[in-house]
């Protein structure tokens, strides 16, 4: 069993939110990525009861590795209860993962007002991030018995595949992954002259084979954010849910902004925007502004994460939305890229309708894929 290499979705299996997953390699414990998830305005977290009543191990203390693919609170959130628990573990992600986890696990919680009082709370949620380590892009570990290297994933800034080499065998875990660059960061760098027995593939559009991204969404919405303001004199409040998208709505709204229009950004988006300029993204221009206590009397946009802005009746609001994942288009190209000889398929979302084909009845219609698919299910153990 020392020898055998074993997979446990812990969350995030045929569903979105809550990603983490257990892999077995010899005698090491890993976990790959720790999130939270939401459905019906209730959070919900990783089971690991599962785990510690499994033939794998009885105590959170025998977890050895964490690592991090990227820094959505679907596959980061959990952490800091996690290396609570497993408080022998050693965890990895990139510098900007790092730095953007620092943002959604702490100050997020103590630098907006909120648990001022919690101080004990603050101590020992800034103690573990300090443990965490970083790495880089196309750096290689050594573990004995394996060895570890990163590739870059696209998605959001930071964002990174691990691929796991036994000698005998290679598993590349994706985390989310996009094949396109975006304006804060590259596509993926797929690893080349390296076969690739299995891939553990989130694959959050598998089962929707109708479903392609519309790369002109986000620019469709800043032109009419824009031109709102301009030809109604009208302030114009943009709600962006998440943050890293909230980064990538105000890059693009700065570049098309010829008529200086001034764009003011909520304390939150603002934080989290300064610390991506001192890893040199560039962000900001002369004609953004930091939302104060007054809203102010002159047309502007408003740029916030915080579904609760004040404001209501003066603003007219815009919810944006577009995708950072791939489509299943990009989905296929990616697959007969890597052309892995297994894919467990994780953090699915559900299909649209019975009669919608996945990606695996997809793929057996090209002769070169020789992949076989798993759709992995929470808490089942997959001997790979």
């Amino acid at each position: 069993m020392e020898q055998d290499i074993y997979f446990m979705p812990l969350g995030g299996g045929q569903r979105v939110g809550a990603s983490c997953y257990y892999l077995r390699i010899c005698d090491t414990n890993i976990i790959l990525d720790a999130g939270v998830g939401r459905e019906n305005g209730m959070e919900f977290e990783p089971d690991f009861y599962t785990l510690v009543t499994s033939p794998f191990l009885q105590s959170m203390s025998q977890i050895n590795q964490i690592y991090i693919s990227h820094a959505h609170a679907d596959h980061v959130g959990y952490l800091l209860k996690l290396m609570k628990h497993a408080n022998r573990a050693d965890v990895y992600m990139t510098e900007i993962t790092k730095l953007l986890s620092e943002f959604q696990l702490y100050d997020k919680l103590y630098f907006n007002g909120r648990n001022v009082k919690n101080e004990g709370a603050r101590l020992a949620a800034k103690s573990l991030l300090e443990k965490v380590a970083t790495v880089s892009y196309m750096q290689k570990m050594d573990f004995g018995k394996y060895k570890v290297l990163f590739f870059p994933a696209g998605h959001i800034p930071g964002a990174m595949m691990i691929l796991f080499d036994t000698g005998k065998r290679k598993i590349l875990y994706t985390g989310d992954y996009s094949l396109d660059s975006t304006l804060l960061t590259g596509g993926c760098l797929i690893p080349s002259n390296i076969q690739i027995d299995t891939i553990i593939m989130c694959g959050l559009h598998a089962k929707h084979p109708d479903y392609a991204k519309k790369a002109d969404k986000l620019y469709r919405t800043v032109h009419y954010v824009l031109k709102s303001v301009e030809s109604r004199q009208q302030s114009i409040l943009c709600n962006v849910a998440q943050l890293s998208k909230g980064i990538e709505f105000l890059k693009v709204l700065n570049e098309r902004n010829h008529s200086g229009i001034p764009i003011y950004v909520d304390g939150s988006v603002m934080r989290i925007v300064s610390k991506m300029e001192k890893l040199s993204i560039p962000i900001l221009n002369q004609y953004n502004k930091v939302m104060g206590e007054e809203i102010p009397k002159e047309p502007h946009i408003y740029v916030t994460s915080d579904p609760r802005s004040r404001g209501f009746g003066f603003y007219q609001e815009v919810k944006v939305h577009f995708s950072l994942h791939e489509d299943f288009d990009e989905m296929k190209k990616f697959i007969k890229k890597v052309n892995p000889k297994q894919a467990l398929v994780v953090h699915c979302a559900k299909e649209y309708s019975v009669f919608d084909s996945t990606i695996e009845q997809a793929m057996m219609a090209d002769s070169e894929c020789r992949t076989q698919f798993i759709f992995a299910e929470e808490k089942e153990i997959y001997r790979l």
